[in-house]
């Protein structure tokens, strides 16, 4: 992904101008800058996700899939912080969330941290259980946004950025919910179907 990094250009915002459509572009940017910082503090989020490693002892599995997971969060986080620092059309800092929304995902946030305390008497299996479907869900929620991103931005290069994000993130989700269908629950719902008898 670093490679996309070094082709990025303000271009947009220079034709936006020369057009007469400056305030679109710029209002399409502003929204577009309100995606990279939630794409921003959930990579740096995602890249702290090692952190439950140290809870409880797990599953080598387990382990590999959480240190894939916090490594890409990790690169990701670098990676937006270097396109905000090359193209001055890009922020990462702003807080787009409405307060009472912002409010609401600290108290699941805290919640969580409480369920994953290793004073609750959790099995190792139960723990493993619950990580993994958060992670799952926080995975499904960042290749989406940055796929309805990629549709709206109008670089090619940071269009390019995003796609290779959305791919990378469709892979953690795949790894988590393989390792969650098999692990810990009855049918592997994220197989590929079979092939019929004969195929």
């Amino acid at each position: 992904m670093v490679s996309t990094l070094a082709v990025l250009t303000p271009a947009c915002d220079k034709d936006g101008a020369r057009h007469g459509k400056g305030s679109d572009v710029s209002q399409q940017r502003a929204m577009l800058s309100e995606g990279y910082s939630l794409l921003y503090a959930d990579a740096t989020k995602i890249d702290r996700v090692n952190l439950a490693l140290y809870v409880k002892k797990e599953s080598q599995e387990f382990d590999d899939v959480v240190t894939e997971v916090a490594k890409f969060g990790d690169e990701f986080k670098h990676d937006l912080e270097r396109i905000a620092k090359d193209y001055p059309g890009v922020r990462i800092d702003l807080k787009p969330l409405p307060e009472m929304e912002a409010r609401k995902r600290f108290a699941l946030g805290m919640d969580r941290m409480k369920r994953f305390a290793p004073l609750r008497g959790r099995s190792r299996l139960e723990y493993e259980r619950t990580m993994l479907i958060g992670l799952a869900g926080a995975l499904d929620h960042e290749r989406h946004l940055c796929r309805v991103m990629a549709k709206e931005e109008p670089d090619a290069g940071l269009k390019k950025v995003l796609a290779s994000a959305e791919k990378r993130y469709d892979g953690l989700y795949d790894l988590v919910m393989n390792l969650l269908n098999r692990e810990h629950f009855k049918h592997n719902n994220n197989a590929p179907p079979a092939s019929p008898p004969g195929a």
